[in-house]
């Protein structure tokens, strides 16, 4: 064999070489992405389960949609300072003691200024507080590696100050509900666990509620509008613990207009379209059916701001009524006599 033959030979065997090393990678990837969903994920839900809800980036997309942005994070911002000092060690400066005169010892020692905590540690003790204050779990970052949830995969949410700033929109999200409000579902029966993701595999999702068991988990992308995505699926759940303690609405598609079936849209009679204040439906995934109707039509009695849909007399200002006579039925820790936070609109 010549050099030349040789030289072209080596190169041949070192290509041979090049695609068995990609194909094995790509192998190794592969089983990767087959993990065992007994230890490493948590698969919980086919999509097409009814009890699953999945909620995507149609429902806050348009103009009209109901926007917490503004005042919410003037809000937190409150929240995030006092979620931060809560626990936390003393400011520097504040935490030096006097010596005593003639303790000759102690006067000769530098003062001790206590240290910050770092953000991870103010992370963990918001979350702390959100837990014990509601009875809510709730994940992030590394807890929710690996999480699955009909048929769709998730990105964790991995940056620390992204997680602070949920975590403190999520605080006050929840101070919005009754006191004892989410205990109460809790004694019932129904917990709740709230996985907070950076996204999921479809882009489009923004949260899914599954509640397959008693033991319901709250997944958000907290990439899209969280506040919204938040009052939508945590309905999903007030509705379900509702529905166990003997709620109904029968009388519900008495308000849809006449010949109206739930899964095929109509655009012009969903206000986000035409700002039409006599719509039947908040937005187009409303008509998805009635349990998105409700939650849709939930993300806008906990809007910041009025929209003229809600209005006295209007069908979703009907609908909204009904709702707000639902809850007020089942739940000890709502009165009547309160106007709650989603009521200030109804009974304006």
């Amino acid at each position: 064999m010549t050099r030349e033959q040789r030289l072209k030979f080596a190169k041949v065997l070192i290509s041979l070489a090049i695609v068995l090393i990609l194909a094995g990678i790509g192998i190794e990837l592969e089983s990767k992405s087959l993990l065992d969903p007994v230890t490493d994920t948590h698969v919980v839900a086919n999509s097409n389960d009814s009890n699953i809800s999945i909620t995507t980036i149609d429902t806050f997309e348009d103009d009209q949609a109901p926007n917490d942005t503004t005042e919410t994070e003037t809000e937190n911002e409150t929240e995030s300072e006092s979620g931060t000092n809560e626990g936390s060690s003393p400011a520097p400066g504040n935490n030096t003691k006097t010596p005593s005169p003639g303790n000759k010892q102690q006067s000769q020692q530098p003062p001790q200024t206590a240290q910050a905590p770092s953000i991870e540690t103010t992370n963990n003790n918001l979350r702390n507080t959100i837990q014990n204050t509601y009875g809510i779990t709730v994940r992030y970052g590394v807890e929710t590696n690996g999480y699955s949830v009909a048929g769709l995969s998730s990105i964790m949410l991995s940056d620390p100050n992204r997680i602070n700033e949920i975590l403190s929109s999520l605080n006050y999200n929840l101070s919005l509900y009754p006191s004892g409000f989410f205990n109460e579902t809790k004694q019932g029966g129904y917990t709740l666990t709230i996985y907070l993701l950076k996204k999921y595999s479809q882009d489009n999702v923004t949260g899914i509620t599954d509640s397959t068991t008693k033991n319901v988990v709250i997944s958000l992308a907290t990439d899209y509008s969280f506040v919204e995505s938040l009052h939508h699926e945590v309905y999903h759940y007030i509705e379900k613990y509702m529905y166990y303690k003997g709620a109904n609405y029968t009388t519900w598609n008495g308000l849809n207009p006449s010949g109206f079936t739930y899964g095929s849209t109509n655009a012009s009679l969903s206000y986000t379209t035409g700002n039409n204040p006599n719509a039947s439906f908040v937005n187009n995934y409303a008509q998805t059916d009635e349990y998105e109707d409700r939650a849709s039509t939930f993300e806008y009695m906990m809007s910041t701001s009025e929209a003229s849909c809600l209005v006295t007399g209007t069908t979703i200002w009907k609908k909204s009524k009904y709702m707000c006579e639902q809850i007020d039925a089942v739940f000890q820790t709502v009165s009547p006599a309160v106007t709650e936070h989603w009521e200030r609109y109804v009974y304006n």
